[in-house]
């Protein structure tokens, strides 16, 4: 809340109030039959309006200035998350390299597992012939469930 707006509510609200007692003027003045004082009540009245609706458009024009600092302040931060964005997804795609696709997993194979194939080669037909593993969750290797024949039944 910036200043314009605290005077603005404030002074609005005190001369409102103001109002009331002039207008309690005219209407006791209103059943004397008293004229003049009626006018003069009207008067006091219709100044604390005037300066009531001064201080509206005060508070109006304070809450308009807070709206656009708060559009400022929120266009601020959704750059600064943009920029942000941006240079993790840099980042990111440094890390992953040009090579190989985003997403496709990379496998390290150990020094001592390169050797042992040096020394015994493996043959495509003793992949096929293996039986099938489904992983877990936490990685452990479990064997796949076995798979039962189809049945079919008929009614008539």
């Amino acid at each position: 809340m910036n200043v314009q707006m605290m005077e603005g509510l404030l002074g609005a609200s005190t001369n409102i109030r103001m109002s009331g007692t002039p207008m309690s003027v005219y209407r006791q003045a209103s059943a004397g039959g008293d004229t003049e004082k009626m006018q003069r009540a009207l008067g006091y009245t219709g100044e604390c309006t005037e300066k009531a609706v001064k201080y509206q458009e005060k508070l109006d024009k304070g809450m308009e200035a807070e709206a656009k600092a708060e559009r400022e302040k929120a266009k601020l931060e959704q750059d600064a998350a943009i920029e942000r964005r941006r240079e993790e997804r840099k980042k990111a795609e440094e890390g992953t390299g040009t090579d190989r696709p985003r997403d496709t997993d990379m496998v390290q194979i150990s020094e001592a597992a390169k050797a042992a194939l040096k020394d015994k080669p493996v043959e495509a037909a003793e992949l096929a012939d293996s039986d099938p593993v489904i992983y877990t969750e936490t990685g452990e290797a479990a064997a796949a469930p076995a798979e039962s024949e189809p049945t079919i039944s008929f009614t008539a």
